[in-house]
């Protein structure tokens, strides 16, 4: 009887943890996606990703879902698909390779540092073809 008692304790106290340690079930994962926060472009917040689906522009909110490398944004009116990297910790945007990219920060900075910090990431060349 005594061995019994902690054990019951123990598996009481770790049984109400069991869904804790899991990620989504369907498998998007979306708590681990790199790309949830604010993004800013320079000193605006531009777009909001958060961790429940949601996303938010300036203009209209929406939700989002990635697959691979894909970032498909969802709005009343439909919704852009882009490839995505986050490179040199921006995030870089582009919907065909041919248009360039659109570039966000994580984090509020002012206008010339940010210019810099994309043509230094840039240049570094681990985006070859990838903003066309």
């Amino acid at each position: 009887m005594r061995i019994i008692t902690p054990m019951m304790i123990l598996i009481m106290m770790t049984s109400t943890l069991a869904g804790c340690t899991g990620g989504d079930p369907d498998g998007g994962e979306i708590d681990d996606n790199p790309i949830v926060g604010d993004w800013y472009m320079a000193e605006s917040l531009v777009l909001e990703i958060n961790q429940d689906g949601t996303l938010a522009t300036p203009d209209e909110n929406g939700s989002w879902s990635t697959e691979g490398d894909y970032l498909q944004f969802y709005f009343e009116d439909g919704g852009p698909i882009f490839r995505f990297i986050i490179e040199g910790g921006l995030l870089w945007l582009t919907n065909s390779g041919v248009d360039g990219c659109i570039v966000f920060a994580p984090e509020m900075i002012n206008e010339d540092e940010f210019e810099d910090r994309k043509i230094e990431i840039d240049e570094e060349g681990n985006l070859e073809g990838f903003c066309g």
